[in-house]
């Protein structure tokens, strides 16, 4: 019988933050190949992945995905990662066939997996576990310890990453809700519709026809088919669109640092 891993301690606010991240049954494979195939190049391995785990499934965001449901997860318990998740150093083994614990998965018992496998935690900078990086090799392969050590210092910095877009989609969320309800404050008959469409209109994918009409009659764009203030300021209000420039007052006494200032957001 394959054993089944304890939960962490922390498991119901790890889950969480994993789901809130709302990339579980999505196809990240773009968004992570860079991570995956510099794996296999550090390791010589033949395959990677990137996985996030919640509460109760894995879910592979890029790389191998062998027998996967269509939403490319699978049961956490029948994976090889659940008993990655308490560990602080990555897993490295030999040969899956003589572990004490992989050796029992019926995938290996089988013969259909055999190899090595090299398991990273990915950790957030607060130490909050979101899933695996792993590595894969058909047959029996050694990995140095110069190389577990490149390929976790990568994984730390994947972990980051997760963490930043995390807070990204939050701030973004909540500016996001504090817009619309000040477009619900400042006028209530702003439809869903009209909000549309004036997005649109600053994108320049609508000109004229009726959803214009409406605009002007809500004085957002005006009678020259020009954005309004009214409608720049709803606009601005929903943040959607980043400045290019921040406006900032700097002393030119010093010429160097002052051009340097200029730039420092770019």
């Amino acid at each position: 019988m394959y054993p089944v891993a304890d939960k962490l301690p922390n498991e119901t606010e790890r889950a969480a933050f994993v789901e809130s991240l709302a990339l579980i049954g999505t196809d990240q494979q773009d968004e992570f190949y860079a991570f995956c195939e510099i794996g296999k190049l550090l390791s010589g391995f033949s395959k990677s992945m990137v996985s996030l785990i919640d509460s109760t499934h894995q879910c592979i965001l890029s790389g191998i995905t062998p027998e996967l449901d269509p939403d490319r997860s699978c049961p956490v318990e029948k994976t090889f990662c659940q008993h990655i998740l308490a560990e602080i150093s990555p897993t490295i083994v030999y040969d899956v066939s003589k572990h004490p614990i992989f050796g029992k998965h019926p995938n290996v018992v089988s013969g259909k997996m055999t190899g090595s496998y090299c398991g990273f935690p990915i950790r957030t900078n607060d130490n909050l576990v979101l899933g695996t990086f792993c590595l894969g090799h058909d047959t029996p392969k050694a990995i140095s310890k110069e190389v577990v050590s490149a390929v976790d210092n990568m994984v730390k910095k994947l972990g980051t990453y997760l963490q930043r877009q995390s807070s990204i989609q939050k701030d973004n969320s909540q500016k996001l809700l504090l817009g619309l309800k000040y477009i619900q404050e400042y006028d209530p008959k702003i439809t869903l519709n009209d909000l549309v469409a004036l997005i649109e209109f600053r994108n320049g994918t609508i000109k004229s026809g009726e959803n214009l009409i409406s605009l002007k009659k809500l004085q957002l764009v005006s009678q020259q088919d020009k954005l309004s203030d009214s409608g720049a300021l709803l606009l601005n209000k929903l943040n959607l669109y980043d400045p290019s420039f921040s406006s900032k007052i700097i002393d030119f006494s010093n010429q160097t640092t002052a051009f340097d200032a200029l730039f420092e957001d770019l």
